[in-house]
């Protein structure tokens, strides 16, 4: 395969070129896309791992591809709560966050 960077956008190294093209490719994209699922997944365990019988909260996990990309979320109004932690508004004390995401991507 001959890449050719001449055409580059303005301002940006041969690096940056390089990054563009690759990221580009069909089998880049689906490699991305198969470790965001992989990701997903572990996400969604380790989750599930931390609800409560009865537990009512509705956090769950999404993967979703981008053009080029793909993104892994923890979907909940309070998940920066959840993931990074917060003070209890009962007693004003730390909670721990569950670092869901982090987590999953080990």
């Amino acid at each position: 395969m001959k890449v050719d960077l001449i055409g580059r956008p303005p301002g940006k190294g041969p690096r940056d070129a390089m990054n563009i093209v690759i990221s580009g490719l069909e089998g880049v994209q689906l490699a991305v896309n198969r470790e965001a699922k992989q990701i997903g997944a572990r996400a969604s365990a380790i989750l599930e791992g931390h609800r409560h019988p009865g537990d009512d909260t509705h956090a769950e996990i999404e993967v979703e591809r981008g053009d080029v990309d793909s993104y892994v979320s923890l979907v909940d109004p309070a998940a920066m709560s959840i993931e990074y932690g917060h003070r209890d508004a009962k007693t004003g004390r730390p909670v721990q966050g569950l670092h869901i995401l982090r987590r999953a991507m080990r």
